[in-house]
């Protein structure tokens, strides 16, 4: 508190009191503005990792606030269950969703590809 004041009264005494309204005005401004500009950054950050993190996650981070507020150790082995078989899941979808995208999905799109399907292979052995 003392700090604030002498930096206040060597202000006014180097700006002189008809600048020195304006120029706290001025600060006060560029602090209001940073400000706003943190916030914007902080929600649109969140929101993107939102979107691209998923229910999963949101999941997770609802049951680590409500065993802070409960702060309960009894429930914990239950939450990180929870959560493994939540990562779990969401680690399966992620690699068939990476394999779907790679293989072939009906026999006329492996035939496109030059890829034998189960069918072909069949009919030749019949021959």
């Amino acid at each position: 508190m003392t700090e604030m004041l002498i930096i206040g009264a060597i202000a006014l005494i180097v700006l002189g009191p008809s600048k020195l309204p304006g120029v706290v005005r001025a600060i006060g401004r560029g602090l209001a503005e940073f400000r706003k500009a943190t916030n914007e950054f902080k929600s649109t950050v969140t929101s993107e990792f939102e979107n691209a993190a998923g229910s999963e996650v949101k999941d997770l981070a609802e049951m680590a606030k409500d065993l802070k507020r409960k702060n309960l150790a009894s429930n914990l082995e239950n939450y990180l269950e929870t959560a493994a078989d939540v990562l779990e899941v969401g680690n399966k979808e992620m690699k068939k969703e990476e394999t779907d995208s790679q293989m072939p999905e009906t026999d006329s799109d492996m035939r496109k590809g030059g890829l034998e399907t189960d069918t072909d292979v069949s009919e030749k052995k019949k021959s």
